[in-house]
């Protein structure tokens, strides 16, 4: 995603949260739509009916979207493959899964359904128009109805181009992963298939603005290339990378030796006795034998200096909790999956109240980074 998410509301069961970029794609659509597409479709008409229009369109657009990406999490689901949410962005919605596909029957089921719900949507829309049609009348909700039939066939075609990591792309990848019975090589060639498609986006996207004078749309087919070809590389690292530390428990990155604080001390005594002292941005807090939370010197900056000498630890400790404390047995993917999620350096690692030490995100990056470049020119083997 692009930028932070913020949650919207629960639909079938799937959290729908909006990337901040969806706002300006909303904002986009509902302008082109009262300005441009409906006067042009339906000449003459009052300018605040093209503006209800507008908004209409919209609302049965934004269901679309969550109803293609239901349709892959409800198949997700079905065949063990935990989707964490549906987030809309400015290209759309996806449908977030916690952790790799389970077999490729399930990635290509669950691809397919997107944009078949998409179809279905567009069938509906249009015999809801042809409905409502009247014969040599204007008729604007005819039109609204005609233009989302329209729009989703749109969305179905668009997702299924054979071009990682939209839909097609993941049918490719499934079969791929069938057939050579490989889920990092099937990535890898269907990453390389959405990177070259993306390049001829831009390629087009140049053609557009220089030959057509079309910079709008030029920007637009850019964008849409730029995304692809980032998409298609971040699909393949995460792959890699949870197909190595899938195998893994934490318990291999254990650090045991970072240094703990107690609550009882002021945060004029943390900072002088530990914060100038140890290279440390994040530290265990215990109290005696049990272990309280953790406290991070980014907290302490933001506190005014005034407040240091008689404010605790304790004040500004973060308690345990399945945020940032796992067990000693916790997955190595998930415990990455986990932090980068939640934008934290590391994890703590207890046994009950009893600290064994903590895990660390750069530590995890290193291991995968050396494992990238000790095994690139040979594929990791997996088979589900």
């Amino acid at each position: 995603m692009l930028f932070k998410r913020h949650r919207l509301f629960h639909f079938f069961g799937f959290e729908v949260k909006a990337d901040a970029s969806w706002l300006f794609l909303i904002v986009l659509i509902a302008w082109s739509l009262a300005n441009n597409t409906f006067p042009q479709r339906l000449p003459g008409l009052e300018e605040n009916i093209y503006h209800i229009m507008a908004v209409a369109t919209l609302f049965g657009l934004i269901i679309s979207i969550i109803a293609h990406e239901v349709a892959h999490a409800i198949i997700a689901e079905y065949y063990k493959m935990p989707i964490i949410g549906i987030t809309l962005f400015i290209f759309g919605g996806v449908a977030e899964m916690k952790g790799e596909p389970s077999h490729p029957k399930g990635e290509l089921l669950m691809a397919l359904a997107g944009p078949a719900m998409s179809v279905m949507m567009g069938l509906m829309f249009n015999a809801v128009a042809q409905i409502s049609a009247l014969p040599e009348q204007q008729n604007p909700v005819q039109a609204c109805f005609a233009f989302l039939g329209y729009i989703n066939f749109l969305i179905a075609a668009v997702n299924m181009l054979p071009a990682f990591p939209l839909d097609g792309g993941r049918v490719l990848r499934a079969i791929l992963w069938a057939w050579r019975k490989n889920l990092v090589e099937a990535t890898r060639i269907a990453s390389k298939l959405g990177a070259s498609f993306a390049y001829l986006l831009l390629g087009y996207a140049c053609y557009t603005i220089v030959m057509h004078d079309n910079a709008m749309g030029g920007i637009w087919y850019g964008l849409f290339g730029l995304f692809l070809h980032a998409s298609a590389e971040y699909a393949v690292k995460q792959t890699e990378y949870r197909t190595v530390l899938s195998q893994e428990t934490i318990e291999r990155f254990l650090i045991k030796n970072l240094v703990s604080v107690s609550p009882h001390l002021t945060i004029a005594e943390f900072v002088d006795r530990y914060v100038a002292q140890q290279y440390q941005r994040v530290f265990p807090v215990v109290d005696g034998q049990n272990l309280v939370g953790l406290i991070t010197v980014q907290k302490v900056i933001s506190l005014p200096r005034d407040k240091w000498p008689w404010l605790h630890v304790s004040s500004l400790t973060e308690n345990t909790s399945s945020q940032n404390t796992v067990d000693l047995n916790f997955n190595a993917a998930e415990a990455l999956d986990h932090m980068q999620r939640a934008g934290r350096e590391m994890l703590l690692v207890a046994d009950g109240r009893r600290l064994l030490g903590t895990v660390a995100f750069r530590d995890l990056t290193a291991y995968l980074s050396i494992s990238r470049t000790v095994d690139q020119d040979k594929p990791i083997k997996i088979s589900r």
